[in-house]
């Protein structure tokens, strides 16, 4: 049954928060941005992000991750750059480690296959599932340079047992300045393209004489909405949620997908 709230020829923002779409009414959206310079307001609720300066006005900025109990965008972004940092110097640690075991005549304990090291496995189950094909791209130029890496190992401890130190260690050298480097490249551009992929935005909406900014990972579309299934979320969810912001469940027109109707002020509240 069609809900009596809405009039179903209105237009709707539909907003992507990570897997989820939610809908607000076009009437209310002002503008779309680039979400920078947040000033944390102290004693605000945690979904609060705090206030931005925009066309002359202080505008409230809240965390719609937050709000549904979710990690934010930017809290995600901070976490795979220190991940990859980290990948990063486990392979200057390897490196080191390989040349110290040369020098004092010791046996490598660390590991030569590539895909055991935790950088081969993190790429290995991140790399099917990215839908970014210039990050998949960059993480492509891995392959080779990660393989040579791992492989110096083998070589050197051949050299080792013949007793061969000195082209041992000129050939960990060798990697060191050649695929490792690429491979310290290629982070830093993992880092950058990733970064600039995932940058927040904000929309920003106006409501009794007021603005605030949600912070969402996307706007999908502007356009009606089918309301032929409309549900409460207390009938969607059989009372599991409990989120007066939250109106109902529609749906976005051919792609017959739910989306949440949220009630702007409440979400302010």
């Amino acid at each position: 049954m069609m809900s009596p709230c809405f009039d179903p020829a209105s237009l709707w923002a539909v907003l992507r928060v990570q897997d989820e779409f939610f809908a607000v009414p076009c009437e209310q959206v002002q503008s779309i941005i680039a979400l920078t310079n947040v000033t944390p307001i102290p004693h605000l609720k945690k979904y609060m992000r705090g206030v931005i300066y925009h066309q002359g006005q202080v505008v409230h900025v809240l965390e719609m991750r937050n709000r549904l109990g979710l990690k934010s965008l930017s809290a995600e972004v901070n976490d795979f750059i220190d991940l990859m940092e980290a990948r990063e110097q486990d392979h200057v640690y390897w490196i080191d480690t390989l040349s110290e075991c040369v020098q004092e005549r010791k046996k490598f304990p660390l590991t030569t296959d590539p895909h055991r090291c935790k950088f081969g496995e993190w790429y290995e189950h991140f790399l099917p599932k990215t839908d970014d094909s210039l990050l998949k791209s960059l993480l492509n130029q891995f392959e080779e340079p990660h393989r040579k890496v791992h492989e110096v190992a083998i070589q050197v401890e051949q050299l080792q047992h013949e007793g061969h130190y000195i082209e041992a260690l000129e050939l960990i050298q060798e990697r060191k300045d050649h695929e490792l480097r690429t491979m310290r490249n290629l982070f830093d551009n993992v880092k950058q393209t990733y970064r600039k992929n995932n940058r927040e935005i904000a929309i920003v909406l106006q409501f009794s004489n007021r603005q605030v900014a949600l912070v969402i990972d996307e706007v999908v579309a502007i356009e009606t909405l089918l309301w032929n299934n409309w549900r409460t979320i207390d009938e969607a969810t059989g009372g599991q949620v409990r989120a007066d912001y939250m109106l109902g469940l529609a749906e976005i027109p051919e792609k017959e997908l739910p989306v949440v109707v949220l009630d702007v002020p409440k979400c302010f509240a």
